[in-house]
């Protein structure tokens, strides 16, 4: 039986979580739940220098769709957030239920999806559209449980407030997303600020 990345089998035969390799696994469902597409998934993971199931420098996308929608990894990440990401990848399918295709394929990548990272928990910020069109970001803890997060970190930063000080970071007076890419490694969000860190760093 192949076992699944992940995951490892003792000299009695045995399957138990392999907990570095679940760090990665964890990874991956939280940078597809913040917009990553599989693609950018794969270029993160690389950047890491994590390598593939195989030992391969980058992975594939096959490999990280597959990961994905393998139920055995809810015995890694909450059942809630496996849902989440079925539910997420059905959503960006560019195929209808009848089998016939959509007219736009779904995308939703997003430049700073992956970067925020809360300070106080050490999970990423999820970037959240309200009703009335404006974009902000949250700590995941605080959108996933509400009251009971144990996260106490409350600040709900806007868009416009990370792209702000983004460019104040970078010097520039426009937000270009591959002056990001380029040199933002990390963006932790504290209760009372927010810090750019540097790629070169």
């Amino acid at each position: 039986m192949l076992i699944p990345f992940g995951f490892y089998k003792d000299n009695t035969g045995n399957i138990y979580v392999d907990n570095d390799k679940a760090g990665t696994v964890k990874l991956i469902f939280e940078l597809y739940l913040n917009g990553f597409s599989l693609k950018r998934i794969t270029e993160h993971l690389a950047e890491k220098h994590i390598l593939s199931p195989t030992g391969k420098v980058k992975w594939t996308v096959q490999a990280i769709d597959n990961l994905l929608s393998n139920e055995k990894y809810q015995h890694i990440i909450p059942v809630e957030q496996f849902v989440k990401v079925q539910l997420e990848k059905q959503k960006r399918s560019n195929i209808h239920a009848d089998h016939t295709r959509k007219t736009a394929r779904y995308n939703s990548e997003n430049v700073l999806s992956g970067l925020l990272v809360c300070r106080e928990c050490g999970r990423n910020f999820r970037r959240i559209t309200r009703k009335n069109g404006e974009i902000v970001w949250r700590c995941a803890d605080r959108v996933e449980n509400g009251k009971q997060a144990a996260c106490q970190n409350l600040h709900t930063v806007s868009d416009a407030e990370v792209k702000r000080a983004i460019c104040n970071f970078l010097e520039t007076d426009q937000f270009d997303d591959g002056e990001v890419k380029r040199n933002i490694y990390r963006i932790e969000i504290y209760k009372d600020g927010i810090r750019c860190i540097s790629k070169t760093k």
